[in-house]
């Protein structure tokens, strides 16, 4: 459908709304869902937290003493801490009344002290970066972008950042802080102020603070008699938890119970959170063996990762033999050599190392130039085609590879924090090379040293390291593939539906590596009505969730999806041969009756195998409708493409059809599914949904078929390479007002997953709901939608930036739960995901929930509507609120983690062209649009490519002359693929006008 008939036609609805609403007997979601009797909201929440009482989370809130810039280390000993400084480290007509129901605050679900977000009277630890300043403070209240807190010196601060590790809910009551608010700013302060402790201009009352100062005095010396009482047990803490020679993800609660050796039984919500604090400051303190595995949020989803055993052990005897090496090397300038050394095997030992490591980066510089951007060169030598691309140069021996490793926790998998005084023996190691002298020995010069010794790829990200992806973890771990015994049986097979003739239209990128999903349309007995159906791939009735497939998925969550590689969360052998959507394949379908209004009227799962499949892309999809289809701009290209191929040319073939090729009968089934499909839209959009435009820049990787990067597996290997990837960076237009291809793909899958989501609930089966949280600090986002938003969709008019973000900003944060509840952006009463069980373990987890109850509803004969019973599902709730924590944390740092690589092979391309003439038609000035200021610089966007930046401040301005929107010519200054960071220098202002949209 046109653009413009799209506007008309919401405009044409919206002036329809009470008639339709008249006509249909229930407007929610789904009507006819027999339910169980539906308590108040306020009972259920109640009933739902006395059931869900949390641990209390581990937050971050971190002073940066040192004016290091993020990522670099802090020196403490030449810069000491600022006593007042605390910063931070590390989405017509205005009726009376609404058209359809709406969700009111009272409607959204409630998470108790799971919350992803601080409330005014919660205790959080403010903490710098190295540990030395611990500062308790009670949050106040949100401001814009800043949060306020009242510290216990007496003194306010504003943080940029609204999470911590460690906060303890609802300290102190909202009233005891009230008295506060008088006092303090009612606005974001200057950046030059934000994250330093304040005074109060006019003197606090005693009256008021000191109560406060009392209660977060007397939580510190609780937690203070804890650690006396404790004190050999948390002094051996890391020596009581970890494990030899396996990392170990363990909550704060468990780890109290296990270091303090409480009774087993013992309940999280049971251990007092000043006992709970005593711990975690003692692990934060503990420099080396810990680190806290954050998911950004609130949470208690955020997990401490325990370093193994032999690891810490290794770090420590390399910290002895090069300090030993270095004052032996002091006093052998000074006194002459002596004849007692010190450790005298290993330094030998290290001296060895230190004579393969500078043969290996001599080598490397032959071929590929030294950079200042912690990244290697590209190959610089005309390789002959017939010869190999890649060599072995040598072989480090067993000694040497204690030093890779303590470089690896250095600089790839932060070991140890940016003030640990172990930076300082990486330092050494770089020095003793003599090959980096004019450069600064820090963790990025580190990286470049493990790429010109050839230990990783010189194109290698720090995500894989991050993410401990396998092969990039402590110890070498891949996910092999173990198949054998008999062929497993479906166990669905005897109530599949044969979907026969029904044509099932796959819709999805010639790229995609596993087809999850596909849909169908099928006529209802009833006039202007039709069946929907979603069908889905079906692996939980493949094997079940003890075997080794399901063991795997659980391990990894999710398919890992970066520019270079795909790691499946499944055997990919599997799902290619078995379980990818293709023709006698088992699916599990999802399918809503609906009529033209994109109003559901019915619902039911159906499992089943699909015998007819079309391939198209949503490009063709839209080339049939007649949409416009906006091609990605791409904007910049480093690498020879038609000598590569990508590791996407092996996935499964398909043959996509064109728009030609597509029978009538096709074409008219595809226009009525995107026509429902925009119907549901509109429906969804009505109820509170919005449009986010997602667009941002696309990276392209391809890496030559003939080098195996499995090779840098091995810790052994010096290998070299003379050929660089293609990369390929691709922005949205400018301005595409035009309706997205995905739309109509988009919006019928999230229907499957409102069906899925009702099916379950009326059933009271735990899923992965995804929920709006219910934050009481925030306006009702049903009120702030009807006053802001709904008159411009009912005149069918694009919601402003500004409005769609304000909106967005009065919503509590989207979190998974199992208890369902609406998801407000999307307009939609309850949901889940379903439809991507190939690669996503919730989707999975679903499935095998709703396959459970498909075969108790027919052993028994009668429907599980309304019914209580959880002993015929494989995840009882108990086992779902379990997994959940682990399965945010992870889904959220595998989102971090892709973003950082494709901005890290972005950045790769921009070091090439800009320092190696790689690109053709580059330029020296680039236009950089101003979002704002940040720690004494510029922050704004590179729009020629896409991509975030930093900027020197303008010669002759102060901060007050710039405003977000202000465009700037600008030269790159700095690259660093390791850092992840652009550095603009500003050539002359343009212009002081204009929006900003960040499209990365």
């Amino acid at each position: 459908m046109p653009a413009t008939s799209q506007s008309t036609q919401l405009a044409h609805d919206g002036e329809n709304l009470q008639a339709s609403a008249v006509s249909v007997d229930n407007t929610l979601p789904f009507p006819k869902v027999p339910q169980p009797p539906k308590l108040p909201i306020r009972e259920r929440l109640r009933r739902w937290e006395a059931e869900n009482v949390s641990e209390v989370p581990n937050l971050s809130v971190s002073f940066d003493q040192d004016h290091a810039k993020h990522g670099e280390v802090t020196n403490l000993y030449t810069r000491p801490v600022e006593g007042d400084q605390i910063r931070e480290v590390d989405d017509g007509q205005q009726l009376e009344d609404p058209p359809l129901p709406l969700f009111e605050g009272d409607d959204l679900v409630g998470f108790g002290s799971e919350r992803s977000f601080l409330l005014r009277g919660d205790l959080v630890e403010l903490r710098t970066s190295d540990g030395l300043r611990i500062e308790l403070a009670i949050f106040v209240r949100e401001l814009g972008i800043q949060s306020q807190f009242y510290t216990m010196s007496g003194r306010w601060v504003h943080k940029a950042s609204r999470n911590a590790r460690f906060f303890v809910p609802n300290f102190v009551s909202p009233e005891e802080v009230d008295p506060l608010i008088a006092y303090l700013p009612d606005a974001d302060v200057p950046e030059a102020i934000q994250d330093r402790l304040q005074s109060f201009e006019n003197a606090l009352p005693r009256s008021i603070g000191a109560p406060l100062l009392q209660k977060m005095a007397d939580f510190g010396h609780e937690a203070d008699a804890v650690y006396r009482e404790n004190l050999d047990a948390l002094d051996n803490a890391y020596s009581i938890v970890a494990l030899p020679q396996q990392v170990r993800h363990v909550s704060l609660p468990r780890l109290t119970k296990e270091i303090l050796k409480l009774p087993r039984n013992t309940k999280s919500e049971d251990i007092a959170p000043a006992t709970l604090y005593a711990v975690y400051r003692t692990i934060m303190n503990e420099g080396v063996g810990f680190s806290v595995q954050t998911a950004g949020n609130t949470r208690s989803w955020g997990r401490f990762e325990i370093v193994p055993r032999r690891i810490i052990d290794s770090i420590k005897m390399v910290t002895r033999i090069i300090r030993s090496w270095q004052v032996h090397t002091v006093t052998s300038a000074r006194d002459g050599e002596s004849e007692i050394r010190p450790f005298g095997q290993f330094m030998a030992e290290f001296e060895s190392f230190l004579g393969t490591a500078r043969r290996a980066i001599d080598v490397s510089r032959k071929n590929r130039a030294v950079t200042m951007s912690g990244q290697v060169g590209p190959a610089g030598t005309v390789v002959d085609s017939d010869g190999p691309v890649k060599f072995i140069e040598q072989h480090f021996d067993t000694p040497d590879l204690k030093y890779i490793r303590f470089v690896k926790c250095w600089v790839a998998w932060d070991t140890f924090s940016h003030s640990s005084p172990m930076n300082g023996i990486g330092s050494a190691i770089l020095r003793a090379t003599g090959r980096y002298d004019g450069q600064a020995l820090n963790r990025s010069t580190g990286w470049q040293f493990l790429q010109e010794i050839g230990i990783i790829a010189p194109w290698e990200t720090k995500a894989s390291f991050e993410l401990r992806l396998p092969g990039y973890g402590y110890y070498k771990h891949a996910m092999t593939e173990k198949q054998g015994g008999k062929e497993p049986e479906d166990a669905l097979a005897g109530m599949r539906k044969d979907w026969k003739e029904q044509t099932v239209y796959c819709i999805d990128d010639t790229g995609a590596h596993e087809i999850d999903d596909g849909v169908s349309i099928e006529a209802s007995e009833t006039e202007g009505e039709h069946w929907v159906h979603i069908h889905v791939a079906d692996p939980g009735s493949v094997f079940g969730i003890d075997s080794y497939p399901a063991r795997r998925a659980k391990e990894a969550f999710q398919t890992v999806y970066m520019p270079d590689r795909v790691i499946p969360m499944l055997p990919d052998s599997i799902v290619q041969e078995k379980l990818s959507l293709a023709p006698n394949r088992p699916t599990l379908t999802f399918s809503a009756k609906m009529n033209e209004k994109g109003v559901m009227i019915d619902h039911k799962i159906t499992a089943g195998t699909i015998r007819k499949v079309v391939y198209l892309t949503p490009a063709t999809l839209a080339e049939l409708l007649g949409n416009k289809v906006t091609e990605l701009e791409e904007v910049l290209v480093v690498g020879d493409s038609e000598t590569i191929t990508s590791f996407n040319d092996g996935v499964m073939h398909r043959d996509m059809a064109s728009v030609d090729s597509l029978s009538i009968s096709d074409k008219a089934n595809l226009k009525l599914l995107a026509s429902l499909g925009e119907a549901r839209r509109n429906y969804s959009l009505l109820r509170g949904g919005i449009d986010l435009n997602n667009a941002r820049a696309s990276v392209i990787v391809k890496i030559d078929k003939d080098i195996d990067v499995d090779c840098y597996n091995s810790p052994r290997n010096s290998t070299h390479v003379h050929s660089d990837p293609f990369i390929s960076i691709s922005i949205p237009p400018a301005s595409d007002d035009g309706p997205s291809i995905y739309g109509p793909v988009t919006s019928l899958m999230t229907l499957g997953g409102e069906i899925a989501s009702a099916w379950c609930s009326a059933r009271n089966i735990p899923i992965v709901y995804r929920v709006t949280q219910a934050h009481p600090d925030k306006p009702d986002p049903g009120a702030f939608f009807r006053a802001n938003v709904l008159p411009y969709v009912l005149r069918g008019e694009s919601v402003p930036k500004d409005v769609q973000s304000a909106y967005v900003l009065a919503q509590g944060p989207v979190l998974p739960s199992s208890v369902p509840g609406p998801h407000v952006a999307l307009g939609v009463e309850m949901y889940t995901k379903c439809t991507s069980p190939l690669r996503r373990y919730s989707d999975l987890l679903a499935h095998w929930q709703i396959q459970a109850a498909l075969l108790e509803e027919a052993k028994i004969g009668e429907s599980l509507v309304g019914s209580s019973r959880e002993d015929y599902l494989p995840f009882p709730k108990a086992k779902v609120d379990g997994l959940i924590p682990k399965m945010e944390g992870r889904e959220k740092a595998l989102g971090a983690g892709r973003r950082g690589a494709e901005r890290s092979w972005a950045l790769q391309a921009v070091l090439r062209a800009w320092k190696f003439g790689q690109s053709r038609g580059w330029r020296d000035e680039w236009e950089f649009r101003v979002l704002g200021l940040m720690g004494g610089m510029v922050n704004g966007f590179v729009d020629g490519l896409g991509l975030m930046a930093m900027m020197d401040m303008p010669a002759g301005m102060e901060p007050d002359d710039i405003g977000e929107g202000d465009v700037f010519t600008a030269r790159i200054k700095k690259v660093s693929p390791y850092e992840k960071s652009l550095l603009m220098e500003p050539v002359t202002r343009v212009s002081t006008a204009g929006s900003v949209e960040q499209r990365e």
